[in-house]
């Protein structure tokens, strides 16, 4: 300390104290190994590759990591109990993107199973099964994958800068548009 001070001429401080697992994500984070946040994308099959695509792009225009996985609630109940069991370790924020047609099995088990946020965003729209799940199941519901989307990056935002800051670009363009056509109807308004 004493030589800090003398080659800085400045008083030395500890840093404010943080709890140690707290520190070592931040440093982990730092070093870019872990990136503040990671979304699953869960499929009952491969059968709707294109919907879970489209839920990728859409994470990743808020730069929100994710990663498609298949595992069927009804074929393979022991390995999604698994997978879930593994998030449910992890020491970044999860969310889940359960999509699943038909009955949707995945998205009602996996919240019921999972300490992290499952959203059901099934490949055929609107789908009831996913708003009937039994008690205890407690996913939520987004139609649209856009949605899904800033969903995830609202949730994100706080654990990640790049998150953060994609949301606030995102949430500016579309108020500058919607000001841009305001401003073109009062124009049209005054030329009348």
């Amino acid at each position: 300390i004493h030589i800090y001070e003398m080659i800085t001429g400045k008083k030395f401080e500890f840093p404010p104290k943080m709890a140690p697992s707290k520190r070592i994500i931040l440093n982990l984070q730092r070093a870019g190994m872990l990136v503040g946040g990671f979304a699953v994308i869960a499929a009952g099959s491969d059968s709707d590759m294109p919907h879970l695509e489209t839920l990728k792009k859409e994470l990743a225009k808020f730069n929100v990591p994710s990663q498609i996985r298949i595992c069927s609630a009804h074929k393979q109940p022991g390995r999604l109990e698994q997978i879930i069991g593994m998030y449910n370790k992890s020491v970044e924020p999860i969310m889940l993107v359960g999509c699943a047609g038909g009955t949707d099995a995945l998205s009602g088990t996996a919240s019921y199973l999972a300490k992290f946020p499952v959203v059901s965003c099934p490949p055929d729209g609107m789908n009831n099964t996913c708003l009937t799940n039994p008690p205890g199941s407690s996913n939520a519901f987004i139609v649209k994958p856009a949605n899904v989307g800033k969903f995830a990056a609202q949730f994100f935002a706080s654990h990640c800068p790049k998150v953060a800051a994609a949301l606030d670009a995102n949430i500016e363009e579309k108020i500058r548009k919607l000001e841009q056509a305001d401003e073109q109807l009062l124009k049209k308004a005054r030329t009348c």
